[in-house]
């Protein structure tokens, strides 16, 4: 099977939240035209909160519940998690 990514980017360490700020760094320098986007994401929160995925409607987690997604997943392009001072730690594949 060909190799599907290029590359993994996440949390170096547990981090706490600002309120509705995005999780998805921004694209490359180099990449023209294209938008940063994960194929594989796992998020981890240590407390309750409400995330919004690619902006759309808002979504509970209940504390350590997570979030996984995978290759049959839509692509995550926006990852916002809505409260501040949460603590969580993420992954993508990209």
């Amino acid at each position: 099977m060909p190799q599907r990514g290029s590359g993994w980017l996440g949390s170096s360490a547990i981090t706490t939240s600002t309120a509705s700020k995005e999780l998805v760094p921004p694209s490359p320098a180099g990449w023209v035209n294209m938008k940063l986007g994960f194929y594989k994401f796992q998020f981890r929160n240590l407390q309750a909160c409400t995330v919004k995925i690619n902006k759309g409607a808002p979504i509970y987690l209940d504390a350590e519940q997570g979030f996984v997604s995978g290759v049959e997943d839509m692509i995550i392009y926006s990852f916002i998690v809505t409260e501040p001072n949460i603590q969580y730690q993420w992954i993508g594949a990209y």
